[in-house]
C-alpha cells in the first residue's frame, strides 16, 4: 500500500468503526443517560398505582404448539383469574400437523374459546381473531411464553394514560443453561434497560411478540410478510399516541434449542422486520414523530445495517496493518476471531466455553442480521414458516 493512501484509508476505517461503534455502544448509552435526567413513569415501579382494568381479550395464534400451549394456557387462565373484570382467551389453530388443536379444545370448558384455521400464516389466524374480538384492549402474546399471575394487571396499567396507545411487556429467560441461554439472558436484560429508557423519554420503539397490547380501535390488518408484533404495536404511534413499557409484565420464555436454529430465526425476522419498517417509513420522519424517528432508525435500521459494515472495516484493518498499524491489527484480528468462533461454535456448540459463549453468540447474531439484509435487498420475502422453538425443561 503506498504511503500517501495510509491517511486516507485510515480515516475512512475510523468513519465506519465510528459509525459501528456509535450503533452499538454511542447511541444506547446516551438514550441510557438523557433518560436519567427524565421521571420514571408510574408503571415502572414495583408498587405501582392501581389503575382501571379495561376488559380485555387474549389473542393466541397457534402453529404447532404441542409442546407448549397446555402450560401456555393454563397460565392465562391464572392470570385471567386475579384480573377482576372480564378476560376473553381466544386461540387459533393455524392447521397444525401435531396435536396443538386437541390441546387447545381440553380448554374449552373453562372459557377457552378455539378457532380451527387451515393453514395460512400467523397474519392471516390474527386477522380472524381481531375480527371476532372484543373488549377494550387486545392482548397479543406467542404460543410459548408462559404468563406470571400479574402479567395482565401490570400489562393494562399504562393505559390509564390516553396518550398511550399500545403496551409492551418484559419478555424473560425462564433459564440460562447452555451458550444461548446465557446470552439471550444477558440481551433481555439489555433490551429492558432501553425501553425503560425510551418509555421514559418518547415511548419504546416497537414490542415483543411474546406479549403485548393495544388498544382495539388501533389494531391494524396484519400483512402476511412482515412482523406482526413490530406491525400491530407501531399502529399506535402512527395514530399520534405511545408504545409505554411495562417491565413487571412478565412472560417467561424458553431459549432457542440452538445457535443454528437461532441464526435461522434470526435472518428471517431481519427479512420480516425489513419488509414491516419499510411500510411504516413514515414513523422515520422527525416532523411526525420527534425523537421516537431517529431511535426507530438507530434501533431498527443501523443495527442491522452495521454488521455489513464490519467487512469493509476488516479489509482496510488488514491493509494497514499490512502498512505496520498495531492498532488496526488487533481490530482486524478481534473480527477473525470473531467470525472463526462463531464458525467452531456453529460445528460444536455444546463444547462452547462459558466465558467465550457471548461472544459465539454475538457472531451469530451479527451474521444473522447482515445475511437477513442481503436477502431483504435481494427481494427474499417470508410469509409462512414452520417455527423452530425449545422444548420445554
Amino acid at each position: 500500500m503506498a504511503k500517501a493512501l495510509a491517511p486516507v484509508i485510515a480515516a475512512l476505517a475510523w468513519m465506519l468503526a465510528a459509525a459501528i461503534g456509535l450503533t452499538y455502544l454511542g447511541f444506547p448509552l446516551a438514550l441510557l443517560a438523557v433518560a436519567r435526567l427524565a421521571p420514571p413513569r408510574p408503571w415502572h415501579k414495583v408498587e405501582a398505582a392501581d389503575s382501571p382494568r379495561p376488559p380485555l381479550c387474549v389473542l393466541i395464534s397457534a402453529y404447532n404448539e404441542e409442546a407448549h400451549l397446555a402450560g401456555k394456557l393454563e397460565s392465562v387462565l391464572r392470570a385471567a383469574a386475579v384480573y377482576e373484570n372480564p378476560v376473553r382467551i381466544m386461540v387459533a389453530d393455524d392447521g397444525s400437523s401435531d396435536t396443538t388443536l386437541a390441546i387447545a379444545q381440553r380448554f374449552t370448558g373453562q372459557g377457552v374459546e378455539v378457532l380451527a384455521l387451515p393453514r395460512g400464516g400467523k397474519a392471516a389466524a390474527l386477522n380472524r381473531l381481531a375480527m371476532l374480538a372484543d373488549g377494550d384492549v387486545l392482548v397479543l402474546t406467542d404460543a410459548d411464553p408462559l404468563f406470571a399471575d400479574d402479567t395482565l394487571v401490570r400489562l393494562t396499567q399504562p393505559f390509564a394514560d390516553p396518550a398511550v396507545g399500545a403496551v409492551a411487556g418484559n419478555v424473560v429467560m425462564a433459564g440460562r443453561h447452555g451458550a444461548l441461554g446465557r446470552a439471550a439472558g444477558i440481551f433481555r436484560q439489555y433490551e429492558s434497560a432501553l425501553r425503560v429508557a425510551e418509555d421514559r423519554l418518547f415511548g419504546v420503539v416497537s414490542a415483543d411478540g411474546g406479549i403485548y397490547a393495544i388498544r382495539r380501535e388501533l389494531m391494524p390488518q396484519v400483512p402476511p410478510d412482515g412482523t406482526d408484533d413490530f406491525h400491530i404495536s407501531t399502529a399506535a404511534p402512527m395514530a399520534g399516541r405511545r408504545i409505554a413499557f411495562a417491565p413487571h409484565a412478565k412472560v417467561l420464555e424458553q431459549p432457542m434449542a440452538s445457535g443454528r436454529k437461532d441464526l435461522r430465526r434470526r435472518i428471517r425476522i431481519t427479512v420480516r422486520g425489513l419488509t414491516a419498517l419499510w411500510r411504516r417509513r413514515a414513523l422515520m420522519n422527525p416532523r411526525r414523530t420527534g425523537w421516537y424517528a431517529p431511535a426507530l432508525f438507530m434501533h431498527k435500521v443501523a443495527r442491522r445495517l452495521s454488521p455489513l459494515l464490519l467487512l469493509p472495516v476488516l479489509a482496510l484493518s488488514l491493509a494497514l496493518a499490512a502498512n505496520g498499524s498495531l492498532l488496526w491489527g488487533a481490530v482486524a484480528a478481534a473480527i477473525l476471531s470473531l467470525a472463526l468462533l462463531a464458525l467452531i461454535g456453529w460445528l460444536a456448540e455444546g463444547r462452547i466455553p462459558r466465558l467465550l459463549s457471548i461472544p459465539y453468540v454475538l457472531g451469530l447474531h451479527l451474521f444473522g442480521l447482515g445475511a437477513g439484509v442481503v436477502l431483504f435487498c435481494l427481494g427474499r420475502r417470508f410469509a409462512t414458516w414452520t417455527p423452530h422453538k425449545a422444548v420445554p425443561s
